[in-house]
Parts: C-alpha cells; sequence; structure tokens
C-alpha cells in the first residue's frame, strides 16, 4: 500500500503517513468492512486521499528515490508520467495496474462505473503510450514495478 500510495504522492513521509492512517482507519471499521470484497479498494482509495489531504496542506517537494526496486529509473520516469495524468485517470491506472484490482473493483473503490473506467484507462494508455513503447534495456516498461 505504502509504494502505491508513494507512486502518486512522491513523497516517502506523506505516503507513510497516509498508509498507517488508512489501516488504523480499517481497523476501526474492521466490523463492517471484514466482509466486503471492495475492502482492499476501500484502504487504497483512503491513503490517497489522505496522501493528496496532506500534500495540499504544504509544498511539494521534488521526486525521490523510490525505495527499492529493478529499474528504478525507468519506473520513475513511468510513474512520473502517470503523476502528469489527470487524477481520476491516475487513481484508475493505479488501483488496477499497481494494485491488481479488477475494473469491478475500481469501480467500486472510485464510485464510478465500470465503462467509465475503463474509459479512464483507455486514456491514460493512449496518453502514456511513447513512454510505454520506448525499450529499457531491450524490454517494455512494466506498470507494475517498482
Amino acid at each position: 500500500m505504502f509504494r502505491t500510495v508513494f507512486l502518486l504522492c512522491r513523497d516517502a513521509h506523506a505516503a507513510e503517513e497516509a498508509t498507517q492512517e488508512a489501516f488504523v482507519r480499517a481497523w476501526e471499521r474492521w466490523d463492517r468492512l471484514r466482509d466486503r470484497p471492495w475492502a482492499g479498494g476501500w484502504v487504497a482509495t483512503t491513503a490517497m486521499n489522505l496522501a493528496r489531504r496532506g500534500l495540499r496542506r504544504r509544498r511539494l517537494p521534488g521526486p525521490e528515490a523510490d525505495p527499492g526496486g529493478p529499474d528504478t529509473d525507468a519506473a520513475l520516469d513511468l510513474w512520473t508520467a502517470v503523476a502528469g495524468l489527470p487524477l481520476r485517470q491516475q487513481q484508475a491506472v493505479v488501483l488496477h495496474y499497481r494494485m491488481g484490482l479488477p475494473t469491478a473493483g475500481v469501480a467500486s473503490a472510485m464510485r464510478c462505473g465500470e465503462t467509465t473506467v475503463r474509459a479512464y484507462l483507455a486514456r491514460a494508455r493512449a496518453t502514456l503510450r511513447p513512454q510505454l513503447e520506448e525499450d529499457i534495456d531491450g524490454r517494455r516498461p512494466n506498470l507494475r514495478a517498482p
């Protein structure tokens, strides 16, 4: 969860705080969330919302190094491009490609229809296509990395 929030906000401290707070809120509501298939999406959405709120209150830092992972420079370039997408497209990309949620799960987490999610993902892919088609060491960049 931390890495997912980090990809959106590019601030390790804000990502850590938001992740911890999201899990605390989930724990407080666990009786209601326990049996829900969208509980993971709820935690992810809560963490991303908390990170965004926290960043609005202070100045955004420059990109930090990603905490670990192969092809860090290539992945950071790709996720920097994702950060340039409109907010709803960013959320759809992170929830679908990074968190591995199906479009139905993304739709539930974003509180919109599956068709809308598919449209966000299609628009995001069209915008990111130049970065995705570039070869990095002979292979295509991976949205799931780092």
